[in-house]
């Protein structure tokens, strides 16, 4: 976890230290800088549970709860500003660094749990599949660079398959227009190396491509 700052990695190792910390993982950007799939900075650190039958699917409140104790306990200062059965977002602070933990119930992981120094986390095949997703929810530059640093490490057509395993209403051209949105962020919307800015819009532009080939 050694791209993560000290104090994310203290919070993480008192979040996973908790018994209701169960069956969640490591997730989103905190797992890729931890994995160091990726060099940027991130302010949060997300932990997820996999769904499982019912209604709700399940319930991230009593590691929300748990952990709040936790942290004021050791003189953190945790602010809960979202608090649903599914969902929470804490800021919690020490000193004069805030992190964000997302704890949230999400779609079970397509492959087995990995450790990162003692850590249970998605693997990097996961969480190229929920990059994807991700993107058609949304138009923030981190995930188009976190993509392209996975997709050039484990393969277009494999990352395409695995956000379809997830989500297999999905299409191939539902993900190009995703990919499409790449052109409404300027290039300081990119956290890569301003040098390398190029190359994942060329990237993406020829992915797109072959999702969705141009009419002849």
């Amino acid at each position: 976890m050694n791209g993560l700052t000290p104090l994310q990695r203290r919070a993480a190792r008192i979040l996973f230290g908790l018994p209701d910390s169960s069956g969640f993982a490591l997730s989103g950007g905190s797992a890729l800088v931890a994995l160091g799939v990726v060099d940027r900075l991130t302010r949060d650190l997300d932990a997820f549970i996999a769904a499982e039958p019912g209604n709700p699917p399940g319930d991230v409140r009593p590691l929300a709860t748990s952990f709040t104790v936790a942290l004021s306990a050791e003189g953190w200062t945790v602010e809960l500003v979202r608090d649903h059965v599914t969902f929470a977002r804490l800021l919690t602070t020490l000193g004069d660094e805030t992190i964000e933990v997302d704890l949230a119930v999400d779609s079970p992981p397509l492959f087995p749990l990995q450790q990162i120094d003692g850590i249970p986390a998605l693997t990097a095949e996961d969480l190229a599949a929920r990059k994807i997703l991700a993107i058609l929810d949304r138009t923030e530059g981190r995930d188009f660079t976190d993509l392209w640093a996975l997709s050039t490490r484990l393969g277009r057509a494999e990352c395409v398959g695995w956000a379809q395993q997830l989500d297999s209403g999905v299409s191939e051209y539902d993900i190009a227009d995703g990919f499409a949105r790449l052109e409404r962020l300027s290039d300081g919307e990119l956290p890569c190396i301003p040098t390398e800015r190029q190359a994942a819009r060329g990237w993406f532009t020829s992915w797109t491509d072959e999702l969705r080939p141009p009419p002849s």
